[in-house]
C-alpha cells in the first residue's frame, strides 16, 4: 500500500478530489494498481498521539516492489503543471510505502471500504515481541468479533514514520460507537504495548476507483 496524508487550504479542496480522480487514480489503475481512494477526517475521531492531518490518500498495488520499479516511478519522475502544483500545495505532508506484513482480519469487497481507523506508531525494539503475541492472539480475534468490522490490515513503513500503520475497514461510521470497538481500543494491554502512539484517526471515504 501507498498512503499520503496531508493537509490544503479549502480553496483547492474542490480541485485537489478532481485531479485524484482524473489524473493520479486513472493513471495508476492503468498500470496495475488494483486499488485507489481519498478520504476526509471523521472530526473528534483522533487519538490521543498527535494532530492527524485531513485528508487521506490510499493506493493498493499486488506487492511493494512495483512501487520501486517501472512504470510507477516513471510516472513520479515526470510530473505535468497540474501534478506538480498539488504536490506543492500540501501541508504537513507524510507519505508512507508500506508492506503487508500479516496475519489480518479478512472480509469485505475488492478495493477500500467506506469508512477507515489507521493507526501510525512505533515500537520499541525491546517490546516488539510482546507486542506481536499480543496482536496476534488477542487483538486480531478481539477485531473479528465485532460486527461490522470488515477488515484489519498490518503494515510495516519502508518508507515513512512511524514504523508501524494499521488499517481496519468498516461498512460505515457507526461501528466507531460499537461498546465492543471502545472497548477494544481502551484495553490496559493496548495502551501498555503501543508505547509511541503516533498520529490515530478515523477517516470516511469520498472518492475511490477499484481496477
Amino acid at each position: 500500500m501507498l498512503a499520503m496524508f496531508v493537509n490544503l487550504d479549502e480553496r483547492w479542496h474542490d480541485e485537489f478530489r478532481d485531479w485524484l480522480q482524473e489524473d493520479m487514480f486513472a493513471a495508476r489503475l492503468n498500470i496495475g494498481f488494483h486499488a485507489c481512494a481519498s478520504f476526509d477526517i471523521i472530526p473528534g475521531s483522533e487519538g490521543a498521539g498527535g494532530d492527524p492531518q485531513q485528508f487521506m490518500t490510499v493506493y493498493e498495488m499486488a506487492n511493494v516492489g512495483g512501487l520501486y520499479g517501472e512504470p510507477y516511478q516513471g510516472l513520479r519522475g515526470v510530473r505535468d503543471p497540474r501534478d506538480a502544483a498539488f504536490h506543492e500545495r500540501f501541508q504537513d505532508a507524510d507519505r508512507y510505502t508500506l508492506s503487508w506484513t500479516g496475519p489480518e482480519v479478512a472480509g469485505g469487497e475488492p478495493g477500500f471500504a467506506p469508512t477507515v481507523y489507521v493507526d501510525r506508531f512505533d515500537v520499541p525494539p525491546e517490546d516488539a515481541q510482546a507486542f506481536n503475541i499480543w496482536f496476534v492472539t488477542e487483538y486480531l480475534p478481539a477485531c473479528d468479533e465485532i460486527e461490522g468490522l470488515l477488515r484489519v490490515r498490518r503494515y510495516a513503513a519502508i518508507e515513512g514514520a512511524p514504523s508501524a500503520y494499521l488499517f481496519h475497514e468498516f461498512g460505515g461510521p457507526g461501528v466507531l460507537t460499537n461498546e465492543s470497538w471502545h472497548e477494544l481500543r481502551n484495553a490496559d494491554a493496548w495502551a501498555a504495548e503501543r508505547i509511541n502512539p503516533g498520529r490515530s484517526a478515523a477517516y470516511t471515504r469520498v472518492i475511490s476507483a477499484v481496477l
